[in-house]
């Protein structure tokens, strides 16, 4: 689907008929006046953010590569607080799960209580674990990937980026009745890959929002991070999928949390957000438009 929608461009007259900027952002062929876009960005935030979406997938190639790379390097979010850990900080932490190197005893009885039988959920064990934050982005991809949504997926991936720390891992993963990881679980800075890759994402075919949480589940297995999230981008409603829940739970089971940044203000979408983020022990936060992205992953991410 990447190959095939790599394809597919927007010639100078179709742009200019959809962008009423079109002309002052880029007013000759290949060229992308960055001063241009950034004052349409202070008055028209998602007017701006849909404008470098639409230049991301225009047909002139050096226009299409300046847009790319300014979306790479977008202003759009403030850099967490704190001092940075040390590259190669470690700790060790108890987990309910099974990929410590040790048994931890006392949280492994205190968890079974009185219960008569033991379970897997019991299990508690000892081992590093990164101080960073492991995060996986999975962005819906089985709509129409255009306009409003293309945008919000770059946009949330660069704020993704510029929060990570030197301890912080990202991976994130287009999916519809498939699932792809288009950047596996890496402390690598850079995202102009990733970038790249979505603005190639075409959309379309059904949601399989449960074989996305299990191909997040087996990125965060990669990680020894001690915070590890899923920020799952969609409107929530499966389509083609066995039950989501006992996904969204399992991540929990691990220590991971789910968080949903729910793009649909229909009803059974946002319940459908709600359930997924509840049975996840995560949060959900409404995005409606471009411009929020930023401000939804703070809200969800702190």
């Amino acid at each position: 689907m990447l190959r095939d929608n790599a394809a597919r461009k927007a010639g100078r007259d179709e742009l200019a008929r959809a962008h009423a900027d079109f002309q002052q952002v880029s007013p000759q062929a290949g060229e992308l006046d960055e001063q241009a876009m950034a004052d349409l960005a202070a008055r028209d935030p998602d007017a701006a953010a849909r404008l470098l979406a639409a230049l991301g997938r225009a047909f002139d190639p050096r226009l299409r590569a300046a847009a790319r790379r300014l979306a790479t390097r977008l202003p759009v979010a403030t850099p967490r607080a704190g001092v940075p850990d040390r590259p190669g900080t470690r700790r060790v932490v108890t987990r309910r799960d099974d990929t410590g190197s040790d048994v931890d005893l006392d949280a492994t009885l205190a968890a079974r209580g009185a219960e008569p039988h033991w379970r897997a959920e019991h299990l508690h064990t000892r081992g590093w674990r990164s101080t960073g934050r492991a995060c996986v982005l999975l962005v819906d991809a089985s709509g129409s990937v255009a306009g409003d949504e293309l945008a919000v997926a770059v946009l949330t991936a660069s704020a993704l980026a510029q929060r990570m720390r030197p301890e912080d891992e990202l991976a994130v993963v287009a999916f519809w009745s498939q699932a792809v990881v288009l950047r596996p679980l890496s402390s690598d800075p850079r995202v102009d890959v990733v970038v790249d890759r979505l603005f190639d994402l075409g959309g379309g075919g059904t949601t399989d929002l449960d074989l996305a949480l299990r191909t997040a589940a087996t990125q965060l297995g990669r990680s020894r991070a001690a915070a590890r999230d899923v920020l799952l981008l969609s409107d929530g409603v499966p389509t083609d999928s066995p039950d989501p829940l006992p996904a969204a739970a399992a991540l929990a089971r691990v220590g991971a949390h789910l968080h949903v940044l729910s793009l649909s203000e229909e009803a059974a979408s946002v319940a459908a957000c709600a359930a997924l983020a509840a049975a996840g022990d995560g949060r959900v936060a409404p995005l409606r438009s471009p411009a929020g992205a930023p401000a939804a992953v703070r809200s969800l991410l702190g």
